[in-house]
């Protein structure tokens, strides 16, 4: 099995999480942005947690921060921060992104207040890292948009900003092509936000 292989079956397995998490919020079970993310962090941890995905072994930890997220929040702007390392034969990586995320339904203009509020705080991510990207929370799906074309945008439909689905944003993310490699295991710490994750993934040969 090829590594592309086992990166792909990855990202499905993430989006299917994303998926199940926006059925939960669809059906109710769910509903503010805060516990949206909480759960999509925690389900994320379930998930890969001694996964085991073609020939290399995901693990995926969750990191939860004290109480303050609203201090934090106002000086990072993000809601979630995103670590993924990979050690392989033939790909090794270290690198993170900032998430902020939104509840906001297709054709549903967000208020100029909640627009204003959103391009603060991508300016704010983005300020620390390019790599800072928006989940949209829809009851149909959610949508990933990058946090420099939404903080230059005058569009309030949210939903069509985010253009990748979940499973194009992971893909991309496991594979290589999006994430800071200055945002290490060791600066989480220093880059504080309400729900962190974390995944990783050695092969078995290398363990």
């Amino acid at each position: 099995m090829t590594i592309d292989t086992a990166i792909r079956t990855a990202a499905g397995t993430a989006a299917e999480v994303v998926y199940d998490i926006m059925h939960s919020y669809r059906q109710g079970n769910v509903t503010d942005e805060e516990d949206i993310t909480g759960e999509l962090a925690g389900a994320f941890g379930v998930a890969f947690r001694f996964r085991q995905i073609e020939n290399l072994t995901w693990s995926c930890s969750v990191v939860r921060h004290h109480k303050g997220r609203a201090a934090e929040e106002s000086r990072v702007g993000a809601d979630l921060l995103i670590h993924v390392s990979l050690k392989t034969t033939d790909l090794v990586y270290s690198k993170g992104v900032l998430v902020q995320a939104k509840r906001v339904e297709p054709g549903e203009p967000m208020k100029p207040a909640m627009q204003a509020d959103l391009v603060r705080k991508c300016k704010q991510m983005l300020r620390i890292t390019p790599a800072s990207f928006v989940f949209d929370y829809a009851k149909g799906s959610m949508r990933c948009g990058s946090a420099s074309r939404i903080a230059g945008s005058q569009n309030r439909d949210l939903y069509q900003e985010c253009q990748w689905t979940p499973l194009r944003f992971f893909w991309e993310l496991f594979r290589c092509p999006i994430g800071d490699p200055r945002i290490t295991s060791a600066r989480v710490d220093r880059l504080p936000a309400p729900a962190k994750v974390m995944f990783t993934a050695t092969d078995n040969i290398r363990g």
